[in-house]
């Protein structure tokens, strides 16, 4: 069944019934593909084969602490629970000493302590790995033993600082395609600055969010990725950049990137230079000035754009003034969201393959540009948290689109706030 949907279409999740979960659970047990184990259970092991290859266990943090696992040819272990965000500890990893066949090791919903257990790097057939922790040093350069492996999932609870992550450990894993850390920042860095990866391949699909710092530094790390198709990165100011100077995004090399989301920070007060690829589908900015929607309007192959949270200011939104082919030609999804703009303006076929625009949050927004009216191709416009009169208008749209043949357009207009609040006002407290 379709659990969610994709911006633009198509499926992003999906989940079974419950019983079917059941039956699946009761054959993979009577093929010896998976044993499930859960609550008290793992404390027992009463039903734990020798030869055992995939073991999920679902249990509270303690029944699993206390749980002393050998299984010497098992190839994947899960951990899940309820209370995987609790602050019992798994402080002993001997059972990996045992499991060195493993190929997949999900302790992400339990915490292994503050230090990065170096005893993983053991486990050399390791193509899938998740773990959880309050890791507030560098990942350990003896994870570049896993040659093997192809995804990285960590999650600590350092929100404010930067994971330190050598890039010439990730290059000695040339497998590996799925980064994510969540909870800190990623803070790639050259252990030496001299060394050249020309002759790597670099596969690399996906990084979370990266701390990246604008000037040459980035275009290294960048360089260092030319295969990437996704990427989160949250910009700072590198020592190399000026207060005053003209801060420049080069990401032009990443050809075959898809996928990208800039969390612009403090750097959006600067005057941003931006060098995308060409080749970017869907794209997200946070803490963006208008000044960025040329550049950004230009992508030929841009379907999904989300502007989150305006940094500069501006109350006004005017494309009157832009060029032919800053028209957003292929653009099928819009989202804004915590803008204080007042006035959008726009007339003609700014947005002329738009299906689904989304306001959320716009507590400002009083005008919608005319070319909404003409667009023929929306399909759903979604209006949360704005005011009664963007919701007026996004209804008049409705009935224009009616009376041009667009009988399937759909408006979900929801908490509506009351014009005459002024949320600019310091005496309201809301």
């Amino acid at each position: 069944m379709v659990g969610q949907q994709r911006s633009i279409g198509g499926v992003k999740t999906c989940r079974i019934h419950d019983l079917l979960h059941v039956f699946c659970l009761r054959k993979a047990k009577d093929q010896n593909f998976l044993q499930f184990m859960r609550g008290y259970d793992v404390l027992h092991k009463v039903e734990e084969p020798y030869n055992l290859c995939r073991l999920s266990i679902y249990s509270q943090p303690k029944h699993f602490v206390k749980s002393r696992i050998f299984c010497p040819r098992m190839r994947s272990l899960l951990y899940s629970s309820r209370g995987g965000g609790s602050h019992e500890v798994l402080d002993h990893l001997s059972f990996i000493f045992h499991l060195k066949l493993l190929r997949v090791l999900d302790l992400g919903q339990i915490s292994l302590g503050s230090a990065f257990p170096t005893e993983l790097s053991l486990l050399v057939e390791l193509r899938y790995l998740a773990v959880l922790g309050w890791f507030k040093d560098n990942i350990p350069s003896s994870l570049e033993k896993l040659s093997k492996l192809e995804t990285l999932f960590v999650t600590t609870y350092y929100f404010d600082v930067g994971l330190l992550l050598f890039l010439d450990t990730l290059m000695k894993m040339q497998k590996l395609r799925h980064l994510h850390v969540c909870g800190a920042l990623i803070d790639l860095r050259l252990a030496n600055d001299n060394i050249e990866y020309s002759s790597i391949l670099y596969s690399l699909d996906t990084f979370s969010t990266v701390k990246l710092y604008v000037g040459q530094s980035m275009e290294k790390v960048m360089g260092k990725f030319p295969n990437i198709r996704e990427l989160k990165c949250c910009l700072q100011q590198s020592e190399e950049s000026s207060d005053d100077s003209n801060m420049i995004v080069a990401m032009d090399s990443l050809s075959q990137l898809e996928s990208l989301k800039l969390v612009l920070g403090k750097v959006a007060s600067h005057l941003i230079e931006f060098h995308l690829p060409l080749n970017i589908k869907k794209l997200t900015v946070e803490d963006f000035s208008f000044r960025t929607i040329a550049t950004i309007a230009k992508l030929p192959n841009l379907q999904v754009l989300k502007l989150l949270r305006q940094a500069d200011g501006a109350n006004e939104w005017d494309m009157e003034g832009m060029d032919e082919e800053e028209f957003f030609p292929e653009l099928k999804f819009l989202k804004l969201e915590d803008l204080s703009m007042v006035t959008w303006r726009g007339s003609g076929l700014h947005f002329p393959s738009l299906e689904k625009l989304v306001l959320e949050g716009c507590k400002e927004l009083e005008e919608l540009p005319s070319c909404l009216w003409e667009t023929l191709t929306l399909q759903l416009i979604a209006v949360h948290r704005c005011l009664y009169s963007a919701g007026d208008v996004v209804r008049d749209i409705q009935k224009q689109q009616i009376d041009y043949g667009n009988k399937y357009l759909k408006i979900l207009i929801s908490e509506e706030i009351e014009d005459t609040l002024s949320w600019s006002d310091g005496d309201y407290e809301g």
